[in-house]
C-alpha cells in the first residue's frame, strides 16, 4: 500500500508541475494612449518556464475624435509585433512581467514601426483563465501622432490547450 501511495504522489507532483509550463494562450484586450488613442489587441502566448512568455499580436489603433472631429476624419493604424515579457515579480494567482517588443504596420498615410517596453501585470483566475493590466511605453517611427506613446490597457487571456 505505502508502494501504491508513493507512486501516486510522485505522479501527481510531476502532473502538477508540468501543468504550469508550456501553455498557450489566446488573448484579447484594450487600452488607451497619451495623444488620445484607443486601441485594441488580439495576441497568441506561449509561456515558457517560471511563467516568461513570448507574445505574437495583431494590434488597431485610432486616435479619439478631438475638437468637433467625425469618427471618418481620424487616423488610424494597424500592425503586427511579437514581445517577450520575462517573469519578474510571481506571487499566489498572480505574477508581474516585463514587456519588450517591436512591432510593424501601416497608417493610410504611410509605414510604422515601433519599439515597446512596459510592464503586464496577470492574475490567475479558475480553469487558467487570466485578467491582466498593463502599462508602457514606445517609439514609434516615423512619427505617428508624435514619437513616443505611453498608455495603458486590460484584457483577458484564455487558454488553449494544444497536443
Amino acid at each position: 500500500m505505502r508502494r501504491i501511495l508513493l507512486i501516486a504522489a510522485v505522479l501527481f507532483m510531476g502532473v502538477a508541475a508540468w501543468a504550469q509550463d508550456n501553455s498557450h494562450r489566446i488573448g484579447l484586450g484594450a487600452g488607451v494612449s497619451y495623444h488620445f488613442a484607443g486601441n485594441a489587441v488580439l495576441f497568441w502566448e506561449y509561456e515558457t518556464h517560471y511563467h516568461n512568455a513570448w507574445e505574437v499580436f495583431a494590434e488597431g489603433q485610432m486616435s479619439l475624435p478631438q475638437n468637433g472631429q467625425q469618427f471618418g476624419d481620424v487616423a488610424r493604424r494597424w500592425g503586427l509585433g511579437a514581445a517577450y515579457k520575462p517573469c519578474i515579480y510571481r506571487a499566489r494567482n498572480r505574477y508581474g512581467s516585463a514587456r519588450f517588443g517591436a512591432s510593424f504596420g501601416a497608417s493610410p498615410s504611410d509605414f510604422q514601426a515601433a519599439l515597446l517596453a512596459g510592464w503586464q501585470q496577470s492574475y490567475v483566475l479558475r480553469g487558467g483563465w487570466q485578467f491582466y493590466w498593463q502599462a508602457g511605453a514606445s517609439v514609434t517611427l516615423p512619427k505617428w501622432k508624435g514619437l513616443f506613446h505611453a498608455g495603458a490597457g486590460i484584457g483577458i487571456k484564455m487558454p488553449v490547450r494544444i497536443r
